[in-house]
Order: C-alpha cells, then structure tokens, then sequence
C-alpha cells in the first residue's frame, strides 16, 4: 500500500494528531496541504516538519468557518499539486461544562459552527474537486460522546452528532462513485492536553500514532468497498 503522489489535505494540522498524521503521510510520500488557525501551535507543529519534506507541502491558514476560506484551501491543493485524492478534516472544538438549559446559546452557535459547519464546507468543496475524477477518500472525527451524550459533554455531543449524519448522506450520495466517506470515532485521544484533564484517563485512549496507522491503511486505495462506516477506536476506554 502506498500514498506516493497522493494529494492530501489535513485540516486542524496544528493540533496534537494532524502533527502525527501529517509526518506519517509526507514519509509515505503524499504531497500535504496543512490548513491551520490557530498560529503559535502552528509555529511549533511547523517545526517538527523534517526539512527532508520541503517542497512537498504547503500550509494555508483558514479559519474553516468561512466559505470563502474553504474554498481557497481547496483549491490551492489543486493549483499546488494538480488534485485533491484525501480529506482528513480534525478540526473541532471542544466543550464540556454544564447541562443544555446552562449553556449560553451564542457558545452553543460556536460549537455547531466549528464542529459542524466546518465539517460540511470541506466536505463541500473537497468533493467538487474530488468528483472530478470519481475518485476520494474524506476521512472525519466524531466523538465516543455521540453515542451516549451525557453531562457536562451534552451541549458538545449535540454538535458533533450531525458527523454521523453528514457520513451516511454522503456515502448514499457517492455510492456509484469510487469516493469514499468514513469516520474515525476515538474514546480519548492520548495527548499532552487530555493527560491533564480530571478523570480523562488518557492513557488506556488511543495514541496519535495509531490513528496515523489506520488512516493510511484506509487511504491507500485498498478500501474502496468500505464506505459510510464509523470506526470505533476505544483503545482500552
């Protein structure tokens, strides 16, 4: 299985796993376009990017909320590299504190529009590059929480929630096409970050390096058959 010349693009690539996915596909050979917001975890993901992969990626910072923004990543992949073959969207936001009648509406709009919303704009214009040539791989992020949301994660649930419908759609959508849509739904990712939230247990999670694992398994165009499934990835959770 290879990625040797796929185009790939990974957003939310600052954070803990889009560090560990993208290194993991440059070494794999793929050509990366990085969509970043946030710009001092981009600063410090940007420079545990080996020196060997220069010329091989581009990063573009975008706030996915936009659809102007989204618009211009994607096509910057296809400008860049000639195509678009992968979208790995991890982009979110994450919320757990209080019960639905506790929480402010304007931060509940937030949460649907940075984990929603942003969803359905890549997904949007990845495919219209994408369907081009009948051919893809998108690749999105729900959380274990959906399955069974619960205080303090019920405003947060809710808005991830819509990822396991946005899947279904588009796989009845893309049946007769060789795109695929799948999702990855880990329990707790382990990272710096969840190492230090109470009770998270982050340690019997998932590390970054076996999602990076799955995700080139899946996106080597040896899958073509799997499509529209959620992928539990519990670890020990």
């Amino acid at each position: 299985m290879s990625l040797e010349g796929k185009v790939v693009v990974i957003t939310g690539a600052e954070g803990f796993l889009g560090r560990v996915v993208t290194k993991r596909f440059l070494a794999e050979g793929a050509k990366v376009v990085l969509g970043w917001y946030a710009s001092e975890a981009w600063e410090e993901a940007r420079g545990l990017i080996p020196g060997d992969f220069n010329g091989q990626f581009l990063d573009v910072r975008v706030d996915a909320t936009k659809e102007e923004q989204v618009e211009n990543l994607m096509k910057k992949a296809k400008d860049a590299f000639g195509s678009l073959d992968i979208l790995l969207h991890m982009v979110g936001l994450f919320h757990a504190r209080g019960k639905i009648w506790e929480t402010d509406t304007s931060l509940f709009e937030r949460l649907v529009e940075v984990n929603l919303k942003t969803t359905f704009l890549c997904c949007k214009h990845a495919l219209k590059i994408m369907l081009e040539k009948g051919r893809g791989h998108i690749m999105l992020f729900p959380p274990k929480v959906v399955l069974g949301p619960r205080p303090p994660f019920s405003a947060y649930a809710v808005s991830e929630a819509g990822l396991t419908a946005l899947v279904s759609a588009l796989r009845e959508e893309l049946k007769d096409t060789k795109i695929t849509v799948n999702a990855i739904m880990p329990s707790v990712i382990d990272t710096p970050s969840t190492r230090k939230m109470p009770f998270a247990e982050a340690e019997k999670g998932v590390k970054t390096e076996e999602i990076a694992d799955l995700l080139w398994s899946l996106c080597a165009d040896r899958f073509d058959v799997l499509s529209g499934s959620i992928l539990k990835v519990f670890g020990r959770k």
